[in-house]
């Protein structure tokens, strides 16, 4: 029987977000232990979706995927066959509204499948305007960097508009990525930072923080490459503060960094749209990432994983 397999993971922003939006550079990092898989087979007839959130028909898919809808009739349209009949069975470790690029990873691996599915090869930038497709109809205009990261290997250096650059690192570290339990609003978090942006009350402030943000960013790099934990681990607490004066962060948010902080992370800050979501902290070796991550849950974070550059651990 004739089949696809396509493949996805998570990401997470190290540092960077809401200022990328603004042409300043952004780090992130795929999770690789977070997965996304699709297998598509041929059906006789009908054409189907499996997964934890919605089996069915195609044509009965929620309005809330529109975008995973819309993406699978132009790459079925993109090979001449609109009608094709086909089994769709999607499996996501990745928690959803959390700013882990659930979206973006599900579209990834489905766009792979279906070109495995018909033998025809995959190149990267093809493979970035297609999944901008279904990213344009949940997102609205994403920056892109969501996309670049879940189909990556390498943390990603990126600026809008720019060719993605894969980063070099050199760090003797460990992230613990915390899941605050509280959904993430991405529109209300960006029309928040635009607000700022255009305050005629508060001239430059806004422009200021987001500059602030890139130097950090730049700087980050620095840190990744010539092994400086400590001092990336303090570029993180000086973007939180950052993106909390831009009104992005969280009391939930707030809380766990200082949670994190206190049981001996090296720095913390929340990781994508901010207003919920997760926040993520440096640790200075394993046995110190264990520790955060068991203060992070007994202060209420729902799930957490360790991410060694490397594969990522879940609790």
């Amino acid at each position: 029987m004739q089949t696809g397999h396509g493949r996805a993971h998570a990401k997470i922003i190290l540092i960077g977000e809401h200022s990328v939006v603004h042409q300043q550079p952004a780090i992130a990092l795929p999770l690789q232990g977070l997965p996304v898989t699709a297998i598509l087979t041929a059906h006789k007839s009908e054409q189907q979706l499996v997964s934890d959130y919605f089996s069915g028909a195609l044509s009965d898919l929620p309005g809330q995927f529109s975008g995973i809808h819309v993406l699978l009739e132009r790459l079925l349209n993109r090979f001449h066959v609109p009608n094709l009949g086909f089994e769709l069975e999607l499996t996501s470790d990745i928690p959803e509204e959390r700013g882990m690029g659930s979206s973006a990873a599900v579209a990834t691996a489905i766009t792979r499948a279906v070109y495995d599915f018909f033998d025809i090869p995959l190149d990267q930038t093809t493979l970035l305007k297609t999944v901008n497709i279904e990213e344009v109809i949940t997102h609205g205009t994403p920056s892109g960097i969501d996309a670049a990261t879940v189909s990556a290997n390498r943390p990603i250096w990126f600026i809008k508009g720019q060719p993605l650059q894969e980063l070099p690192v050199n760090l003797s570290a460990t992230l613990v990525v915390g899941d605050t339990g509280v959904t993430g609003q991405t529109g209300l978090a960006v029309n928040s930072v635009n607000e700022l942006l255009t305050d005629d009350e508060r001239p430059h402030i806004g422009q200021n923080l987001v500059n602030h943000l890139g130097q950090l960013t730049w700087q980050a790099a620095t840190c990744l490459r010539d092994n400086q934990p400590e001092r990336l681990g303090q570029l993180m607490n000086q973007a939180q503060v950052d993106l909390a004066a831009l009104g992005v962060s969280h009391p939930v948010i707030e809380h766990l960094v200082s949670v994190a902080n206190r049981a001996g992370a090296l720095g913390s800050k929340l990781t994508g749209s901010g207003l919920g979501g997760c926040m993520i902290s440096l640790a200075a070796n394993q046995q110190s990432a264990r520790k955060i991550q068991q203060a992070l849950l007994n202060a209420g974070a729902i799930a957490t994983w360790i991410e060694p550059f490397g594969h990522s651990e879940s609790l």
